[in-house]
């Protein structure tokens, strides 16, 4: 079995999941008894899945449309798409989408339960607050449980320390004790590539506000580069043998791989 190649229980699950934008109806009609619907059927599919064909990260939304591209990871509701997806979008596109908003009163009185970057104040001085009114619309800003959370993910290099000095006990290590050298112990995609068919997965500092990370690279890969006709992603995340895609013939054969490629 090929590292890090995603696997399913039945043959109509794979063709589903791995091939479910396949006009031809190949995979399908390999089945032992081919359903009779037509794989090409029209309408809307019930499942949703990330719009990459839009300009830009910040711009994206989740859709159903047919076809859905191969690879593609999918919810089962708009709104968990754009959790999955676009979980740190500042600019709340996604959220925006849904049929009926979240909607968040700002006037309501006292303090949230929750903690948010200022982002109003300059990086090296800003703090995390929890006052009203939200200065943000649904999904704009990543939020936090407790101010020492958003102040770690949020200003965890600020050499200042003001936010980890605005918390109400402040710990007695020092702020800059934050600002770890070396790279994370988790992945996230790294949209900040040129083009989405060319993008991987990083452990760089500082992880980016509300982009989901995880535990290994190729998990990563799957999540967010799945349908990459390319496979790049997958081919900087498990080595040159993964893939035909991955590397000249020279530099698979000085890796020993065992794939036969034409």
């Amino acid at each position: 079995l090929p590292s890090g190649r995603p696997t399913f229980t039945t043959m109509l699950d794979c063709c589903k999941g791995a091939y479910g934008g396949q006009e031809s109806g190949t995979c399908l009609s390999m089945l032992p008894s081919p359903p009779t619907t037509s794989p090409t059927d029209v309408g809307e599919l019930d499942v949703y899945y990330a719009d990459y064909d839009q300009p830009a990260w910040p711009l994206g939304f989740c859709i159903n449309t047919r076809p859905l591209p191969s690879g593609r990871p999918t919810y089962s509701t708009m709104l968990l798409c754009c959790k999955g997806a676009y979980g740190g979008q500042q600019s709340g596109v996604c959220l925006s989408q849904l049929p009926s908003p979240p909607t968040v009163s700002p006037t309501d009185a006292g303090e949230f339960d929750f903690w948010y970057p200022d982002y109003s104040s300059v990086w090296a001085e800003a703090t995390c607050l929890n006052t009203r009114p939200l200065p943000f619309g649904p999904g704009g800003r990543p939020t936090y449980d407790t101010m020492l959370d958003c102040c770690k993910r949020e200003y965890r290099s600020q050499a200042s320390g003001a936010c980890v000095a605005a918390l109400p006990s402040p710990p007695t290590s020092s702020p800059t004790n934050l600002a770890e050298t070396g790279g994370l112990d988790v992945y996230y995609p790294n949209y900040d590539q040129a083009a989405w068919p060319e993008g991987i997965c990083i452990s760089t500092r500082p992880l980016p506000s509300g982009r989901p990370s995880y535990s290994t690279k190729p998990a990563c890969c799957q999540a967010h580069y799945g349908g990459q006709l390319s496979e790049t992603c997958m081919c900087d995340a498990v080595n040159v043998c993964y893939s035909c895609t991955c590397g000249s013939q020279a530099e698979r054969d000085a890796a020993n791989c065992t794939l036969t490629c034409s």
